[in-house]
């Protein structure tokens, strides 16, 4: 199976580097990071069709050397809509399945987890799907997991409006912050940029929230038709950037920074 994008660092000491990954149903993703020198080396970016996503990752997982490296640590951010949000005071530990079912359904198994935001005392409650989860914990059984929605949630605020947004190929993530507070964390589907639209008007009608900065990031392309449909709509559009806290390798400068800077944020967090 072929990476999309693969960038193979030059040099990499296993002993002082992090593997940090992100699984979700659109693909899976992996970086690289010099622990010592606060620097990404690489990275590599699959997409997966619709079918059996755990033999897709058991294909990668055969296919790439890399991953068979005894890595200074291996961290797991799932990136997966069936998430609950809950102040610390309501959450109940032996409830999490009944507000997952109740919010998702029961139809589909899963491996249960819960991660504390301590400094905004909110816990999120996730569930990821059972077969990706044990390919996942076959391959890094040291591995530490978290949500991709717990480490957004981590990051640092604007003190006024903003939309983030994330673009994958199917999905994307959007956060809206008002008045530097979270109101909301969630995936929505889509296929074109009228789906994007109307979600993010929804959300800002849901909310009594007009004129929001819009800042994106993901595999999306500023002459793209997305693009143009979004800046019909939002009129302060810019990109994500590349975290300053970190070194990067020049064949990484040499992408676009907010194709991969929702990867290299999760470091800030991990």
């Amino acid at each position: 199976m072929k990476p999309v994008f693969e960038i193979i660092p030059e040099a990499i000491f296993f002993q002082q580097t992090n593997l940090i990954c992100e699984i979700s149903l659109d693909g899976f993703s992996y970086i690289f990071e010099n622990d010592i020198d606060k620097k990404f080396n690489g990275l590599s970016v699959f997409h997966f069709d619709d079918v059996d996503i755990p033999g897709q990752l058991k294909t990668i997982f055969n296919e790439q050397p890399l991953l068979h490296k005894k890595f200074k640590k291996v961290f797991v951010s799932y990136s997966g809509e069936e998430s609950a949000l809950l102040p610390e005071e309501l959450h109940q530990a032996g409830k999490n399945e009944l507000v997952l079912n109740t919010l998702y359904g029961d139809l589909h198994s899963g491996a249960i987890a819960t991660d504390l935001i301590a400094d905004k005392k909110i816990y999120n409650v996730y569930r990821m799907p059972a077969a990706i989860h044990q390919a996942m914990v076959a391959q890094f059984p040291l591995a530490a997991f978290s949500h991709h929605y717990s480490l957004l949630i981590k990051q640092h605020f604007t003190a006024g409006d903003l939309f983030k947004v994330i673009f994958y190929s199917d999905t994307f993530i959007a956060v809206l912050i008002s008045a530097g507070e979270l109101q909301l964390v969630h995936t929505y589907p889509y296929k074109s940029g009228a789906d994007v639209v109307y979600h993010l008007l929804n959300i800002g009608r849901q909310f009594k929230i007009t004129h929001v900065p819009l800042r994106i990031g993901g595999m999306v392309e500023i002459d793209s038709d997305l693009y143009k449909e979004l800046s019909h709509y939002f009129k302060n559009i810019s990109f994500d950037e590349l975290p300053a806290e970190y070194e990067f390798a020049e064949s990484l400068k040499e992408l676009p920074p907010h194709y991969f800077s929702h990867l290299f944020s999760l470091a800030l967090c991990v």
